[in-house]
């Protein structure tokens, strides 16, 4: 093995390792302290990098199996096996991707049996994991082979024209429905990438990019483990001897003789060029026939992401591949095939998640959970990639190796010799590599650590139809009150009572609940919106000017004094008559800040807990915690949840 696959490989180990501490904090923790998403933007990066990307990056497998078993060009069968192992580890990676984010990845085999044939994510759903099966049968015949069990790998030969078939139908179906998904937004999603052609454009550019990305694959894999059928043997042609005016040879006439098999790998990566024109032509066309071209010349930032995807998905290689100088080349191939690569990626993060910005009015930028899983799953897919090109003969004859059970044997004797086997072995570069990597990884990710303590708090629920039930559980933790507050009101002294928990309302409002003011969990919360108030004191005391809210100052704050908080007047002086239950407060409270939804009800509630604990016999526990949260008392669970179902 050669320094620069030893390199990758520590790169890759480093990366699959960190997602999966990604992984583990996902599962144990769930989105919300994982993730940076929100209701406005709640289709995180790994789904659509790993899901909606992966899948299209993996189409070489159907459109390769179609040029090879349908059109009958024999020149590409060598990319046929390459092409099946890549759509199988896409797919992979897709399956995978997905039980991290439907809530209770346990559940995956609901689909199976709970039909929604109303939805295009039931039939995405039966179509990926019907050509995930489709796949695994087409790579079947390669781990056969390598284990000697000819007769299996003759009679999976013999069904291959028949899986590929189904497996082109069932790869064509999910990509069109996949585009199909964003069909039900056409006023949120932004109008560049709108459009009732996507899935048109999804299934066409998965097809152009999937067989360029196959073209880098196999043009990095050569480089990596230097095969000269595509590279070269070292020597040097020279078509014309171009002299300057010096007599010197040109530097462009003389180059190192691509491979043999850089002929078929050009012609395959034109095949995939010519999906990316066509899909140009196709989505320019639509601009024009949309009425949209004018867009192109607004400075936006979704403009610069729409022209970064076409100019590096599919300008790009078709500049590249209709030069001869270049196309003849594997180097400019490869960049041809990596802006094809990259380019499809970008439209499927703009149609996913960028394009919803403007709509949702906020920005989502992926947390560090987030980026770990999403690079961690892709790095898995290369290790294993890797791995089975090393084992198996996916790209032909397997290059020399030590086998498998030979990188174990070496002996551990002095600290050199453990050093020595530490960096050449590679079960043992991998431990090195996880020990550095997961401590690191799970204080950087740990969801505890980087918890916002300033979460927001949810309303009350009723636990039943008239509310006189009600759940506590301000940020949704499960560390729920079930509060029966027709009981509490009755035994307290009816309405008469209400002053005693709600001490005040807003101006006007006779029922403001208590999140209104104790907005935060843990820490308190600023109430006091001094630009809204100033624009109503201007409207109230009918202020002129160009700016009569810059006027409204003295009303509240003396002339000619510094204007802060601590010179205005009381709020009281003037909506004293304005709050619910009147005379709850007194004059010189202050009304700017409001306490923690945790302290307000622990200060409200424990207080006077405390005293009916010290007075009552029977009620001495009335001040614990477990009196009101019965979840911290295993046996007392069970009750509250059938409380709560009544």
């Amino acid at each position: 093995m050669n320094s620069r696959i030893r390199v990758v490989k520590d790169i890759l180990w480093s990366i699959a390792i960190a997602g999966l501490v990604a992984a583990i904090f996902r599962l144990v923790f769930g989105l919300g302290l994982t993730t940076n998403l929100t209701d406005g933007v709640p289709w995180g990066f790994w789904k659509v990098f790993n899901m909606i990307a992966g899948v299209a990056l993996s189409t070489s497998g159907f459109t390769v199996g179609f040029l090879v078993y349908v059109l009958r060009i024999k020149s590409f069968k060598p990319y046929l096996k390459p092409a099946i192992l890549i759509a199988f580890l896409g797919y992979g990676c897709s399956c995978l991707a997905l039980l991290f984010d439907i809530g209770l990845p346990f559940r995956f085999w609901h689909p199976m049996i709970m039909w929604n044939i109303n939805s295009f994510l039931f039939e995405v759903f039966w179509c990926v994991m019907l050509y995930f099966t489709v796949t695994a049968i087409e790579l079947a015949p390669i781990i056969f082979e390598k284990l000697k069990a000819e007769r299996i790998a003759k009679a999976l030969h013999g069904i291959a024209f028949v899986v590929v078939i189904i497996g082109i139908s069932l790869s064509s179906l999910h990509h069109s429905s996949l585009g199909s998904l964003f069909l039900v937004s056409p006023q949120r999603l932004h109008p560049l990438w709108y459009s009732p052609w996507l899935p048109l454009f999804f299934i066409i550019s998965a097809m152009g990019a999937g067989i360029m990305f196959l073209v880098l694959v196999r043009i990095i894999w050569a480089k990596l483990y230097d095969q000269a059928p595509i590279f070269g043997d070292g020597t040097f042609q020279s078509p014309k001897d171009i002299a300057d005016a010096n007599g010197l040879v040109s530097a462009l006439a003389a180059r190192q003789k691509p491979g043999p098999e850089m002929i078929p790998l050009r012609r395959l990566a034109s095949i995939g060029t010519a999906l990316l024109g066509l899909y140009l032509i196709l989505k320019l066309g639509n601009l024009l026939m949309t009425n949209k071209l004018s867009l192109l010349w607004s400075n936006t930032p979704e403009i610069w992401l729409y022209l970064t995807e076409i100019g590096l998905g599919a300008v790009l290689p078709v500049i590249i591949m209709l030069l001869p100088n270049t196309r003849r080349r594997p180097v400019p191939v490869a960049v041809a095939a990596f802006g094809a690569s990259f380019g499809m990626v970008l439209n499927r993060l703009n149609v996913g998640i960028f394009g919803y910005f403007r709509d949702a009015g906020q920005i989502y930028f992926p947390s560090l959970a987030e980026w770990a899983l999403g690079f961690g799953v892709i790095a898995a897919a290369g290790l294993v990639f890797m791995a089975a090109t090393e084992y198996l003969p996916v790209f032909g004859p397997l290059p020399a190796s030590p086998g498998f059970f030979n990188l174990i044997r070496k002996s551990i004797g002095t600290i050199r010799q453990t050093w020595n086997v530490a960096l050449s072995d590679s079960l043992h570069r991998i431990s090195l590599v996880a020990v550095f990597v997961f401590p690191l990884a799970f204080v950087l990710m740990y969801p505890p650590f980087f918890a916002d303590s300033n979460v927001s708090v949810k309303p009350s629920l009723g636990v039943d139809i008239e509310r006189k039930v009600l759940r506590i559980d301000g940020d949704r933790g499960n560390l729920e009150t079930i509060f029966d507050h027709f009981d509490h009101q009755k035994r307290m002294g009816d309405s008469a009572s209400c002053v005693l928990c709600h001490h005040v309302s807003f101006p006007n409002d006779r029922s403001t609940p208590c999140s209104r003011c104790h907005a935060r969990m843990f820490v308190s919360s600023n109430i006091f919106d001094h630009d809204y108030h100033t624009v109503l004191v201007a409207e109230k005391e009918n202020l002129q000017g160009w700016h009569p809210e810059n006027a409204s100052c003295n009303q509240c704050h003396a002339e000619n004094s510094p204007k802060a908080g601590a010179t205005a007047k009381n709020c009281l002086e003037c909506h004293r008559q304005d709050m619910y239950p009147p005379g709850s407060l007194e004059p010189d409270e202050e009304l700017m800040n409001a306490d923690s939804f945790c302290d307000a009800m622990h200060g409200t509630c424990l207080e006077c807990h405390k005293k009916e604990a010290a007075l009552k016999e029977e009620h001495k526990d009335l001040d614990k915690c477990h009196t009101c949260h019965k979840s911290l008392l295993r046996k007392a669970v069970e009750p509250s949840i059938a409380l709560m179902d009544n």
